[in-house]
């Protein structure tokens, strides 16, 4: 089959702009990268692509039905507008030419496309992502807290848990600074899909298993280090469970979250095992790394 018989959807959402940064965290659990922003005062436009396939609708009603409850959050999108139109794959190469480059997501960190050949600082981390109908890239606010946050706890041959992987990015950052296993986990088949050719990208496979699951229900084991970089709710679901796959000395890294949603994170903390050891911003979001006292 020629590439020119490939399809996607071109889908323009509109919404209140105070919603944009959360918009961009959905957008990435539901496996988008590459959207573009139009700024409209008060309204903000964001147009992204779907393959043609039979998951376009469930993916997209997902992205409007998570917009929607961002009202329980005191995050209001006002009037949603929604456009949908079909686009061949030979204009679709034209708009992801852009990501074919690498790009700097720490100081000392690069995500390259997989074929890329040109220079990089020696020294730096340096990770192989696919571009396109990738997830997670790491230039959302909400992952590069995380990445940090691997880089200043991760112990040498400690285990790590990545629940809601999307691309793998965090996974294949722990395997890189030295995991002597990590665990990646997502419900979504295409995320676990792509995460795993990430990690072959980045010969990760003796150290990052990437699974399909619904997050921790069917994980076993103890983890030293446990990643989530998904929305509030998932979070605030998924603490409680955290206990058997985690042990007394065991760090949690939360992401996904907006500043103002940090004391219902110190709320559910205080009734758990769980102790806030610190907490981070990158704009409105927020990281928060906590440790498990008993």
């Amino acid at each position: 089959m020629g590439c020119d018989l490939v399809k996607f959807k071109e889908i323009y959402l509109e919404a209140d702009q105070e919603i944009k940064e959360a918009l961009v965290n959905i957008l990435e659990e539901n496996g988008l990268e590459g959207w573009s922003w139009l700024d409209k005062g008060s309204r903000v436009g964001c147009l992204f692509y779907l393959p043609d396939d039979p998951k376009w609708r469930r993916k997209m009603k997902s992205i409007e039905k998570k917009v929607k409850e961002l009202e329980k959050y005191n995050l209001n999108p006002g009037k949603l507008e929604l456009k949908i139109e079909d686009i061949s794959s030979s204009s679709w190469e034209k708009i992801i030419e852009e990501a074919e480059k690498p790009r700097q997501v720490l100081s000392d960190m690069w995500i390259t496309p997989p074929d890329y050949k040109g220079e990089i600082p020696e020294g730096e981390v340096i990770l192989k992502m696919r571009s396109g109908m990738a997830f997670g890239t790491g230039d959302h606010a909400s992952t590069r807290l995380v990445l940090g946050y691997i880089k200043e706890n991760l112990k040498a041959s400690e285990k790590v848990l990545d629940i809601g992987t999307g691309s793998g990015i965090l996974a294949l950052t722990a395997g890189n600074l030295g995991a002597e296993k990590v665990v990646g986990i997502d419900n979504d088949p295409q995320a676990v899909e792509i995460a795993r050719e990430n990690v072959a990208l980045n010969n990760l496979n003796n150290r990052v298993i990437i699974n399909q699951g619904d997050l921790v229900s069917e994980l076993e084991g103890q983890f030293d280090l446990i990643l989530v970089n998904i929305l509030l709710p998932e979070i605030l679901a998924v603490i409680p469970q955290l206990d058997k796959f985690s042990q007394k000395g065991s760090r949690l890294i939360l992401s996904g979250l907006l500043s103002k949603q940090v004391p219902l994170i110190k709320e559910k903390a205080q009734k758990s095992c769980w102790h806030i050891v610190d907490t981070s911003l990158d704009g409105e979001w927020a990281g928060v790394l906590l440790e498990r006292r008993e």
